[in-house]
């Protein structure tokens, strides 16, 4: 398993596969590990504040959430024109406080900025 996260109860805890294609979820109340998603390359898992909800990145293509109740997943977000920053790991995303998802995107090397700093 790979990249652990405790739900905010703490009556979950949620991981990926290491190959990166399920997410899997162990529930301490039944003992038990049951997959949540599969079917795609995923990354960076959040839980939701409530705890409703795992948001996570299919990699390059878009942003999901899924219903741990009900194990129903959602598309929230297309990247259909985003450059995407890409680094050792892949591409990052998260949530802000508020669960709206953040990513890194490129913007390119075309822009160059100076500044001028006035120290005492």
């Amino acid at each position: 398993m790979f990249a652990p996260h405790w739900s905010p109860d703490g009556r979950y805890i949620a991981a990926q596969t290491s190959d990166g294609l399920k997410q899997t979820l162990f529930d301490f109340k039944t003992q038990r590990w049951q997959e949540l998603t599969a079917g795609g390359q995923v990354g960076y898992p959040n839980w939701s504040r409530d705890g409703k909800y795992i948001y996570y990145d299919v990699l390059l293509t878009g942003f999901c959430r899924v219903r741990v109740s009900e194990r129903k997943v959602e598309r929230i977000a297309v990247f259909k024109d985003v450059r995407r920053a890409v680094g050792f790991w892949g591409p990052w995303s998260g949530l802000a406080p508020d669960d709206s998802p953040l990513l890194l995107r490129d913007t390119g090397t075309q822009e160059i900025y100076a500044l001028d700093v006035d120290l005492p």
